[in-house]
């Protein structure tokens, strides 16, 4: 395998499915992945979202990276404006005192939540404060720095072992924070790949090296359904289109449902329409089908790594799916 290959997982909860049961799902993925050799298995944020039940990635993080061996934990990410930085700090130092060398904390800026859940959760640092919040947190890691806000406070437990910072976004303006700051920036293609040519553009011609003195690092995230045909493949893909549709387009807050109940489903022409653009952006087909889609990707846009995203109706489904790539590839 010449790309390292990452999963991203959101704990996906279908109808029938309690909510908890999804939560062990994804630590039997992260244990799946350790042994197929993935690189990395980061975990999501989300709130109050029927479809969703990864809330708290920095526990789910602990718990999967004391049953797995190797692969890197991390969140696919934090997100800031939800938390005080330094409470951040002292949760990511903890666990890369705890498991030195193996932990990723992925920053974003989205809300990541339904209904009134940001308001619940007491949201804080939006818009530009962001930015300033992500600044703050960065200088909390460690030892610290000179630029936190107080001078006699630092996160503890202090440790040499200290987590990866990775900038996760879609757009220009998250691409070039990461690089001014000369930090990992991971793009989430499996959101909205629109942006990623402006996205990738941008971090490479800001790129500054750090006091540690990185390289330039990209990572892109991207929708992908193996099957062991591709019209299996396309039939599970069924399952997350039909709520795409109903998530983004309707704006319901709905469960997956199985690829028979999305194929019963009726669309207007403005919703078939951004199904077939979705399709456009996926990698949906068999292993050897979807390992070349992956390679010219990389190959167009040189990132360093790939992180799939791979959400069927059915758990053993997408055990089968993460399987079936990593033998091609």
């Amino acid at each position: 395998m010449s790309i390292p290959l990452n999963i991203l997982c959101q704990s996906p909860v279908s109808t029938g499915m309690r909510p908890a049961d999804a939560v062990r799902n994804t630590v039997d993925l992260a244990k799946r992945a350790d042994a197929l050799g993935y690189h990395r298995f980061w975990v999501a944020e989300h709130h109050s979202d029927n479809a969703l039940a990864g809330a708290s990635p920095e526990v789910l993080m602990s718990h999967i990276a004391s049953v797995t061996e190797r692969i890197r934990v991390g969140s696919g990410g934090v997100q800031i404006p939800f938390y005080s930085p330094l409470k951040v700090a002292e949760q990511f130092n903890t666990l890369a005192t705890l498991f030195p060398g193996r932990i990723d904390l992925g920053l974003g800026r989205s809300g990541g939540s339904e209904g009134s859940a940001p308001a619940a959760l007491g949201v804080r640092n939006q818009g530009p404060a962001s930015f300033a919040a992500m600044d703050e947190l960065l200088s909390w890691l460690g030892q610290g720095t000179s630029k936190r806000p107080y001078a006699n406070t630092f996160a503890s437990p202090q440790t040499d072992d200290q987590a990866q910072p990775w900038i996760l976004g879609t757009s220009a303006s998250s691409a070039t924070f990461a690089a001014q700051r000369g930090l990992p920036y991971a793009f989430g293609g499996f959101l909205d790949p629109r942006g990623m040519q402006p996205a990738l553009t941008a971090y490479h011609q800001h790129f500054r090296p750090n006091a540690s003195g990185s390289a330039p690092k990209t990572m892109l995230a991207w929708n992908v359904v193996v099957g062991e045909t591709e019209a299996e493949a396309k039939r599970l893909a069924r399952t997350t289109e039909h709520w795409f549709v109903r998530t983004m387009l309707r704006r319901e807050n709905p469960r997956f449902q199985s690829p028979e109940e999305a194929d019963s489903a009726p669309y207007s022409a403005m919703e078939s329409m951004m199904l077939q653009m979705m399709r456009q952006t996926a990698f949906i087909g068999t292993a050897e089908q979807v390992w070349e889609g992956l390679s010219a990707l990389h190959k167009s846009t040189m990132a360093d790594e790939l992180t799939i995203v791979t959400i069927p109706f059915d758990h053993h489904a997408r055990i089968a799916s993460y399987e079936l790539l990593m033998a091609a590839a």
